[in-house]
Parts: C-alpha cells; structure tokens; sequence
C-alpha cells in the first residue's frame, strides 16, 4: 500500500507538472507537489550527438565525422514526407498534438509495473522517447545505453521531467523533427533520413505512404520488424501502422487497402556507410583527411573529444581542392599504386603542396587508397602525425649548404676543385668535436674520375655532389645543419636534428651534426618538411609551420574555438632568398640542367631541385612558384633500401609523355614528372617573377659556364645522387672565392 501511495503520488506530480486534467487522481497531493517536481534537479538533457563537418577552404565538404561512428544526417520537419510525420504519431503518440509531454494513463501504467517488480515498460509519448532515444546516443558505454533504454524508477521519473521540459521549450514540429532524427531503425541506421536511404535509397522528403509506414512500425521493435531479416512481421507490422492511420483519419479507406496490397518495395543503398577519412566522399582528400585527424587528437584534444561524443563542429581547413585534385591525379598517373604494368615495383608517389608565407597545406597527396585494403600510413608528414619512418632526400638537402654559402656571402662564381671519388675533412660538429669518417663519396654528375673546377651556380642546376660536400666543409657542418633547423627540418619522428638519434650509430645515437653526408640527403626526414623549407624560399626567407585548420566553431550556437595560429620567422634575409631562387630557377631552364623542362606546360616562373639517393633508394624533387611549393618523393614503402631499391623494371614509371622504365630512379623522373603534372593543373594564380638578386652575388658573373677540365671524365646521371652513405675525411684542394666586380650585364634568369 505504501508503494501504490508513493507511485500514486509520483503520478500526480507528474499530471500537474504537465498541468493536464486528470480526474481522479489525488489532486491536493498533485498541487501540492507540483512545486517539487519542477524544481526536481535532473539537469538538462544536452545536446543530441550530431556529425562534424570538415570543410576545405572554400567550404566544400571533405568529409563528416559521426559521434561514436553512428552515422546519422539530422534533417528539418519540411524535409520530411507529410506521411511520415503523420505515420509516426498515429502508431506511436496519436495525442501528440493534444495533452503533450504525458500520457497520464500511460504513465502511471509504466510506473506501477516497473515500480511493482514487474516488465519494465518504456517510455509512451514522443518527448519521452525522444529524452530516452537521445540518452541512448549520448551512452558511452554499453552499460550506459542499456540504462537509458531500460531506465530504474529514479531514471524513470528523471526522463518524464526531461520531457517535461522539453514540451515547454520546443514547438511541436520541432519536437516531432527532433525524435525521427534519433529513433532507430536497425541496420546501423538512426534517423529517418539515414533510413530511407538505407531501405529505399532516397530521401526522408520523398518517401511514399507504405514506406513511410514500414519505417513507422519499425521503431517499436528494430529487429523484430527488420525487413531484411523478418520481412513478414516488417509487412504485418506496416499494415497495422496503415489501418491506425486510417482510424485516426489521416488516410482513406481506399489508400489504406492500396497501401496494404504493395510489397515491401525495398531498395538497399549500396553506399557504405563509412564515415570520416574512410567515407568515399574523402577519397581524394584522404591521406589530407588523416592529417587533420591526427591534428585534433594530437595538438586539440579537447576538440577531438567532442568530434566523438556531442559532435556538431564546423571544423575549415586550409585545403584547396584544385590543389589537391591535381596533386591526386598527379601521384595516381605516374605511379599508380595498384597498377604493376606502369608500376611493377608498387612505388608510392607521395606529395606536399604548401602555401609560401603562411604555411598554409594545400594538398596531401599519396598513390594508394586510404584505409581498409589499402594504406593507412601518410608519407608526407611525419611519424607522430600518421607518418612513416620518413624519407631520404637526396640532393634536394642541397638547399641547406646553398642558403648557409649564400648567408655567408658566397657569390654565384666561388669555385671549388671537385674530385670524385675523395674524401672530405676535416669536419666538425656543433660542439667543435671533429667528425671523423674515412668513406669516399662520389659524384652522380660531374666527373667520376679526375678533377674539375666548378662554380657554385652550375654545381648547383648540375647537382654535383663533391662540390657540395666540399661546399659544406667550408661553410661549416654545423652552420648547415642549424640553418635547416631554422627552415623548419626536424627528424622524421619531430625530433630535433641537435639531438642523438638512437637510431644512427653507436650507443646512444648521433645528432645530424655529425653526418657529413647531410647535405647530400642522408637524415630520414618528412616530405612535407621539405616543402615547408622550400616553401620559405619562395616567401623570399618567411619560414611558418604547417597551418591546416582556420576556424573551429559550434554549429548550433556559432561559437567559436581557438584556432592556434602558424609560428613563422625569418629563416634568411629576402636578398640571400632572392639569390636562392635565381639559381633554382636554373635548375628547370639551363640546358642539361637535371630538371631542364620540367617547367614546360606550366605558365608561372617557377624554380626547383632534384634529389636521388644511393642505388635507387629514394627519389625527390622540390618544385615551386613564388605562390606554391610542393615536394614529391618516390619510394619503395616495403624494403626501400633492399629488394625495393628503384632499379631495373622497379623504376618504371609513366611520364607526361608515355612510360618510361630509366634503370634507376631519379628526381627528374617520377618524382619531378609528378610535381609537372601536378602544377600544370593546380591553383597557381597571377604569375609572379622572382625578385633579381643582390648585385653583390654577381662578383664573378653568374656563376654559370662548362667546368675546367683538370682531368678524367665527366657524365651525366640526370638527377643527383648522395653519393655514399658515409663521410669523408682527408683535406680537399679548393681555390679561393674568386674576386672582382658585377658582371656588367647581368641576365634576369640563369643562362649558360
């Protein structure tokens, strides 16, 4: 008796509290109660989960991420068929739109059985399974989700309060709206619009009267009424759904018999419903897709915990599409990954697109396919963000010993007698330590037996490794290596290039300042760090970190969360930044230059680098303009530096003009055909010239002419290589910087 007084009572409570007429039911104690009821602290019901958006620059979807991987699209009460809205109240609520927020009969039915010990009974109107069903989406765990759809007496009485309030709060349409979009409709499908798609492949607006009834019947019991696995109790339950409507005079008699006498009519979607990177919506932006996931978790975790549980964030990007469907289509042509004819020896062909000045990254590209039966690893960008081990650069680490010569005020014509093979030392690293290595390193280009002299410039646009190595001698190991770490070059795991790698050598590691081969390549570092540094040449010596995010904001309310801004600098002054670019651009327009043409087809002034590693480990090319840098390497991704080494029938690849099988891989050849391609395609916007260098570079011409022949023979490779893994010791024989005036008439661009 005293349970039945305290469930009685609830019941009143909960009568007044929604101030319906309710005969018979102890009215004093429901008025005097009343008051403690509403003022019940149950808390709000939250925010229903809802999917993030991920946009590109211009706001265009890359992809949607779904709380908890429940893929559900919220729709709009006019983007939903009049039937369904009518089916669903007349099998669900048919006093929706008469005594609100409770069933007094209903209520009190559900609460004496489940307060009796009896079957727990769920909710029974609308707003009550809309608090119960939204409970369910917020669960983290199975646990969790179980208590929301089977709730105790208290939780019983904390939902009906709930929706109580919510009857207050939100008109009828949108109520009506808000429970289709979370009710369930089995086979993974949560509201009305993910559920017409999934059973009929259309959308919620234009289902027809037996599907709307179908789907209707459905949520009562998901499986029981699961067409695809109980089609007769899916039919008998659609009919009974229609003959309530037709009692309820929402239909005619006559459309209530039509409706019985039709099947089913199921029409599967065929789309998998994936979600995030995976989603085929974010095919071609995957591998860019994955970076920024790794961005959240790592650099927004508060953010990335909400993508998963409340969801409902625009999140914008940086990512141009023409960008990046070029860069996609660049890497999938010349080295498709899946296609053993053009590509026998399953090369990856990955590239960096990023903006110069801002760090702004335009486009990620890689030649496989994203995810399950494919490759979920971003060879662009470093280990700590979905990375691999990194790459070796070749001659492109060239760039670090030219800007450190030039800083030093080197000019175009300093000359160095070459010799190949030869050691080089002595060498020292950042702490005046000497570095002691006695393996000879070779020449790609240049002479491979004898001495010549060469200028800085035609070394240069000839990559000639000896000149390099000896270059970097002079400059200072360390002074190299500190002014890659100023343009942005970490490890391939973020680790500074200053501290032990423990994967290099002895113990306890070496740091890179005491690799003499480090500027031709050696250190494993990240492709999208190398276009970051090449990135800050073209910005004429404004180094700034990757930048992928612009805006975060709540799309309910507009609010926005911070964004961190990218950290720039100045890596080098704008003159030793002119001089760079007035040399690299040689490096496609000099006649046997490694990368002579690759400009051709592509409108806007634009400089370069090649870059080949020992017997075809790894190949590279750093291309850009003074509005867009991209870096490309190619490799073997399973053994790089064994039976995957790009040579033989392992370099084929296909160039702009039909395939091609070198031998042994190049920059100019997959790697720099990739970057052509690409940016004959890409957003390049107005040309703009390169700034005319400093006269004072000019003090021996400009560095350009045929070397003098001392002795052996000279050939050409077409691309660079790094010669050898080791380093050198033993001294070379240079000449002095050659001195003397401006050249008189010096060319706007390099010519031999």
């Amino acid at each position: 008796m005293g349970r039945l007084v305290i469930v009685t009572v609830a019941a009143a409570v909960l009568v007044a509290a929604a101030a319906l007429p309710f005969v018979g039911i102890a009215g004093v104690a429901a008025r005097d109660a009343s008051q403690t009821f509403n003022e019940l602290d149950v808390g709000s019901l939250g925010q229903a989960p809802a999917r993030s958006a991920l946009y590109d620059a211009t706001g265009h979807v890359i992809t949607y991420f779904y709380p908890n991987n429940i893929y559900r699209v919220p729709v709009s009460y006019n983007q939903i068929a009049p039937v369904m809205r009518d089916a669903i109240v007349a099998i669900e609520d048919y006093s929706f739109y008469n005594q609100g927020a409770l069933d007094p009969r209903g209520t009190l039915r559900a609460l004496l059985s489940n307060s009796s010990g009896g079957q727990l009974q769920g909710a029974s109107t609308l707003a009550q399974q809309y608090v119960k069903n939204v409970r369910v989406l917020q669960a983290r765990t199975a646990a969790e989700a179980t208590a929301a759809a089977y709730p105790s007496f208290q939780r019983k009485i904390q939902q009906l309060r709930i929706a109580a309030t919510i009857e207050h709060e939100m008109t009828q349409h949108q109520l009506l709206a808000a429970y289709l979009n979370v009710a369930y409709f089995s086979n993974h499908a949560y509201g009305i619009e993910v559920a017409a798609q999934r059973y009929f492949s259309k959308p919620a607006s234009a289902l027809t009267l037996p599907e709307a009834a179908m789907l209707a019947g459905m949520v009562q019991s998901p499986t029981l009424y699961d067409p695809f696995t109980n089609p007769a109790n899916a039919t008998g339950r659609r009919n009974e759904v229609l003959n309530r409507m037709w009692e309820l005079k929402y239909i005619t008699k006559a459309q209530d018999l039509a409706a019985q006498r039709t099947g089913l009519g199921l029409h599967p979607s065929t789309t998998p419903l994936n979600t995030g990177c995976t989603s085929p919506q974010a095919a071609r932006a995957a591998f860019f897709c994955d970076y920024v996931q790794h961005v959240l978790e790592k650099n927004y975790p508060l953010v990335w915990n909400q993508i998963n549980t409340t969801g409902g964030l625009a999140i914008h990007t940086t990512m141009n599409l023409r960008d990046q469907l070029a860069a996609d289509a660049a890497v999938k042509y010349v080295e498709p990954g899946y296609n053993y004819s053009v590509n026998p020896g399953h090369n990856a062909d990955t590239e960096v697109l990023v903006q110069p000045g801002t760090g702004a990254v335009r486009a990620i590209a890689v030649d496989r396919k994203f995810g399950p039966g494919g490759d979920d690893i971003d060879y662009a960008v470093n280990s700590d963000y979905g990375g691999g081990a990194g790459v070796q650069t070749g001659s492109s680490s060239k760039i670090f010993t030219l800007i450190t010569a030039l800083k030093a005020g080197y000019p175009f014509g300093h000359t160095i007698k070459v010799k190949s093979p030869a050691v080089v030392s002595p060498f020292t690293n950042c702490h005046g330590d000497p570095v002691v290595n006695t393996t000879p390193l070779t020449n790609a280009e240049g002479p491979s037996k004898g001495t010549e002299l060469w200028q800085m410039n035609q070394a240069t646009v000839d990559s000639i490794n000896m000149y390099f190595v000896n270059l970097e001698q002079q400059v200072g190991l360390c002074n190299v290596v500190k002014t890659a770490v100023d343009m942005g070059m970490t490890r391939s795991d973020g680790r500074s290039l200053l501290k032990p790698d423990p994967t290099l050598g002895r113990i306890h590691g070496i740091s890179a300042d005491n690799v003499t081969s480090f500027t031709l390549g050696a250190v494993y570092v990240s492709p999208m760090n190398m276009a970051l540094a090449y990135a800050s040449v073209a910005a004429r010596g404004w180094y700034c970190s990757p930048q992928v995010l612009t805006s975060i904001s709540v799309m309910s309310t507009g609010q926005k969360v911070p964004v961190k801004p990218a950290e720039c600098h100045r890596d080098m002054s704008k003159g030793v930044a002119d001089a760079a670019n007035y040399i690299l651009q040689g490096v496609l327009t000099v006649p046997g230059a490694t990368a002579a043409g690759r400009n051709g087809g592509i409108r806007n002034h634009a400089a370069g680098k090649t870059g080949t590693a020992n017997g075809g480990y790894y190949a590279a090319f750093a291309g850009y303009t003074p509005t867009l840098a991209g870096y490309v390497s190619v490799f073997n991704p399973t053994n790089p530096t064994g039976l995957g080494a790009m040579i033989g029938t392992n370099s084929c690849y296909r160039d702009l003009t039909g395939e091609s099988c070198p031998g042994q891989m190049f920059g100019d050849n997959a790697p720099a055909a990739t970057w052509q391609y690409t940016f004959q395609r890409a957003a390049l916007g107005p040309d703009i010239p390169f700034v005319y260098p400093p006269s004072s570079f000019f003090s021996n011409g400009n560095g350009l002419g045929a070397p003098k022949t001392i002795g052996g023979h000279h050939k050409h490779g077409g691309g660079g290589g790094n010669g050898g893994p080791g380093g050198p010791p033993g001294p070379p024989t240079t000449l002095p910087p050659p001195t003397g005036g401006p050249s008189p008439n010096p060319s706007p661009t390099p010519t031999p």
